[in-house]
């Protein structure tokens, strides 16, 4: 099952990832001023990703990528180069399937240390 991984860049601008269960980064998000607008940005894109017609297919030199869009256009995350359309096609169709359960893990909550106690 893919995850949503929320992250805080140096310059305190929040984004998205979306990961596979191993580790690889299939998309990326735009940067929020708020991790609000990044978690709104991740409720988009579980809609979004549902919707006929949102995707752009991006060709590059040796590879081809896709651009997952709201209703409103907005570009909501992107995905990773792939080395064909098949490959980056079948990569979509799964994330159509696992987007709209995927659970969210928010790196930027600091956790507490936790303390050993010895009772005696």
């Amino acid at each position: 099952m893919v995850r949503f991984i929320i992250s805080r860049t140096r310059q305190k601008k929040f984004y998205y990832t979306v990961e596979s269960p191993d580790l690889t980064t299939l998309l990326t998000s735009n940067f929020y001023a708020s991790k609000i607008g990044c978690q709104k940005g991740i409720i988009a894109l579980k809609n979004a990703i549902q919707g006929l017609g949102r995707y752009q297919w991006v060709e590059q030199e040796s590879a081809v990528s896709f651009i997952i869009k709201s209703a409103k256009g907005q570009r909501l995350a992107t995905s990773k180069p792939y080395d064909c359309v098949p490959e980056a096609s079948d990569v979509l169709s799964m994330l159509k399937k696992e987007i709209p359960g995927a659970l969210v893990d928010d790196q930027t909550v600091k956790v507490r240390k936790q303390e050993t106690v010895v009772i005696s």
